[in-house]
């Protein structure tokens, strides 16, 4: 079950770069109505669907962002590490989330009231500009993984999703990895099983190696001309 933190936004080193453009009070302000929260690997941050109040800033940890359809279908479309916010687009519109946080391993975060961003945009124009930029960002990052989804065969969704987690998620080659060969499928919009005979091929091509939890991309060249072509 997640637990309450102690922290401080004045004093945090793992504060977002947004933040930069803040006066004092604003800070003081987003501290006093912010709650740090630390998560198990499992736990749901928030469900789609659900009442939207917060914005949520992940300060250690993992989160997975997906879809959820009807027939309990996932797609994964994004994820939020160190410092990220997760912005969600129901906070000023209709109070609702439009999709799952779900923690990948041990995660904190902070939660801090849409109210309180909500004024500050209003009334300091850098800090607005840093939050629509930010908001772009992830808006963009979502396009581009729509698009492999639907412009791309299997090979080359495969290909992003371990490009993506080497050169974006984890930052390193090789790079163990707490998520699942069903959370690998769930970002390539394929089933488990395509997911690892395609994964088997690249192993069986020599342009990956997989030991349990840790990935090695051997060729990457390859597996860019493999994205490329889709």
């Amino acid at each position: 079950m997640a637990n309450s933190v102690e922290a401080n936004c004045t004093l945090c080193l793992q504060r977002s770069d947004i933040f930069r453009n803040l006066k004092d009070n604003e800070l003081h302000s987003v501290n006093s109505c912010r709650v740090s929260i630390k998560y198990h690997q499992g736990e749901i941050l928030f469900k789609q669907g659900s009442p939207c109040h917060d914005f949520v800033c992940i300060t250690s940890g993992l989160v997975k962002l997906y879809l959820e359809s009807e027939s309990d279908k996932r797609i994964i479309i994004g994820f939020a590490k160190p410092v990220d916010y997760i912005f969600v687009p129901g906070a000023f519109t209709d109070k609702r989330h439009h999709f799952t946080a779900i923690a990948c391993e041990e995660t904190t975060a902070c939660l801090v009231s849409a109210d309180v961003f909500q004024q500050i945009i209003e009334n300091n124009n850098s800090f607005s500009s840093s939050f629509l930029n930010k908001i772009s960002e992830q808006a963009i990052r979502m396009f581009d993984q729509l698009s492999s989804l639907t412009h791309k065969q299997m090979p080359g969704r495969i290909a992003d999703v371990l490009l993506c987690l080497s050169q974006r998620i984890y930052n390193a080659n090789p790079f163990v990895t707490s998520l699942s060969r069903q959370d690998i499928a769930d970002m390539s919009g394929m089933t488990k099983e395509s997911a690892i005979r395609i994964m088997k091929t690249f192993k069986d091509d020599n342009l990956i190696r997989t030991e349990g939890d840790l990935i090695e991309l051997l060729n990457i060249p390859m597996l860019e001309t493999i994205s490329r072509n889709g």
